[in-house]
């Protein structure tokens, strides 16, 4: 029967592998300039791999230190997602400027809400300080992703197939990590390494989703014509942009506006 630990050795192996490919993909279509912080987070994640890889064997290091050094990329691999999806949203939402500026704030004030969250349930120990602050965080980013997608369909907002595919990857991996936590939390820590192997699957699913939509990806998909917006051609607007989307811009630009001369 094969050991726990062997299979996430192999699942780390598998995940590695598949990290690569995806690596290869990016910069065979040159979806590193037009995704750079996507790429960047890729990179981290791949430097991520071989750091922890190096630490469990190195036997001179205690577990603890491990543990300690293991969440420490943790949390840089956490942040570059987090600014990967800022990216993904932009790349979506940009184009109407009065519903990405309030987008943004609305990232700003999640983050806010989920650090004071953090803040208060951790009770000062820095073990849970960590493990509360990346659950919220991928908490948050994966309700930003759900709805962002929701949003897009009900306005018919144009998202790429990669663009599609890179918001379902990150949203797969940031519910798995929920709900894989909060479990973990609840139950005795001789099921960690279970748990820890059924996260690798998710991210495994996700680096599967991610390469599919690489391999098949045209640069065409990134350039969807957008027509103009300005008052006098409201009544010529385009039948791929709803009316519904530009009048909720405009006012948006407007509240914008009218907020930053109050300030």
């Amino acid at each position: 029967m094969v050991e726990p630990l062997q299979l996430q050795a192999a699942a780390w192996a598998v995940t590695t592998t598949l990290e690569l490919a995806l690596f290869v993909q990016l910069m065979r279509r040159k979806l590193g300039r037009t995704y750079p912080l996507f790429f960047a987070y890729l990179l981290v994640v791949i430097l991520q791999s071989i750091a922890v890889a190096l630490l469990y064997r190195d036997a001179n290091l205690d577990k603890m230190t491990v543990w300690k050094m293991a969440w420490g990329t943790q949390g840089m691999a956490v942040l570059m997602r987090s600014l990967a999806l800022v990216e993904l949203n932009r790349k979506v939402l940009s184009r109407y400027v009065g519903i990405w500026g309030l987008a943004s704030r609305l990232f700003l004030c999640v983050a806010a809400v989920v650090v004071g969250y953090d803040l208060a349930l951790s009770k000062g120990q820095w073990q849970w300080l960590i493990l509360n602050g990346v659950r919220g965080l991928e908490l948050a980013m994966a309700a930003v992703i759900v709805t962002m997608l929701i949003f897009a369909r009900y306005y018919r907002i144009p998202v790429s197939q990669l663009q599609r595919a890179l918001a379902v990857g990150l949203c797969l991996y940031s519910s798995f990590y929920v709900i894989n936590y909060s479990l973990l939390e609840k139950i005795v820590q001789e099921y960690a390494v279970l748990w820890n192997f059924l996260g690798i699957i998710a991210f495994i699913a996700s680096l599967l989703v991610w390469i599919s939509a690489a391999s098949r990806y045209a640069e065409s998909e990134e350039t969807v014509p957008v027509p103009a917006m300005s008052p006098e051609l409201h009544g010529k607007l385009s039948s791929e942009l709803n009316t519904r989307l530009y009048l909720l811009n405009r006012q948006l630009i407007q509240l914008l506006r009218l907020k930053d001369r109050a300030q």
